[in-house]
């Protein structure tokens, strides 16, 4: 399997991550690539609509962002050459310790393909890494056909992110950019399935416990 190397060099300006974007042509106005990057890279800091957000978890208040990087690779654990990439994966400081937030950012472009649709061309690669997702949340392949593929990976790498950096705190955030909140249906049938209800736009999530680490899960509206 792939290495997913532990050094890692600055951004100069924005435009440096462009080579480890999926595509070059991600980086354009109004999309969500770069709305993220420059929202966080003129803030230099947490920026005021997750705050907003993670103050509403007694354990979130207060957090300090530490250190952000742009399209963090995370091994799943499984074996697999292919790893979880995402967005922005965040190292804050709480006043009990460490949290991990790993931010997906979307404009219209959804959470791509179904489990089901990903599993079309099955191999035992995929079905081993799909139970172990499934192992992690502790769900059943069977009842997960019709949820989004992404959504699982990108809340598992911040879990395991987590557990990297020893934090007992994760909390996956979706930023969106679109005013009709495209994919936020998908976003709260997925988060259902592991348990949370009552999911809101701008409002964290109650917390749940996956793998010792204490998980919560928000949608940022960032043109409200």
């Amino acid at each position: 399997m792939s290495v997913i190397r532990r050094l890692h060099a600055p951004l100069y300006r924005p435009e440096d991550v462009i080579p480890h974007l999926g595509a070059p042509h991600h980086w354009k106005e109004g999309r969500s690539a770069k709305s993220l990057i420059d929202m966080w890279w003129n803030a230099n800091a947490l920026p005021p609509s997750i705050t907003r957000i993670l103050d509403q978890a007694p354990e979130w208040r207060n957090a300090e962002l530490i250190d952000a990087f742009v399209e963090r690779c995370t091994d799943l654990e499984d074996g697999r050459p292919s790893h979880s990439q995402s967005a922005l994966l965040t190292l804050v400081g709480l006043e009990n310790g460490l949290g991990i937030i790993g931010i997906e950012a979307k404009v219209d472009e959804g959470f791509d393909v179904t489990v089901k649709d990903w599993l079309s061309k099955v191999s035992d690669g995929k079905r081993t890494r799909l139970a172990k997702l499934c192992a992690l949340f502790g769900l059943s392949a069977e009842d997960v056909l019709h949820l989004r593929y992404q959504l699982f990976h990108r809340t598992a790498s911040a879990i395991y992110e987590a557990r990297r950096y020893r934090a007992r705190h994760a909390a996956m955030i979706v930023q969106s950019w679109s005013r009709e909140a495209a994919g936020f249906n998908d976003f709260t049938s997925f988060f259902k399935a592991l348990g949370l209800r009552e999911l809101r736009i701008g409002a964290i999530s109650d917390p749940i416990l996956v793998a010792d680490v204490e998980l919560r899960t928000a949608w940022s509206a960032e043109l409200s």
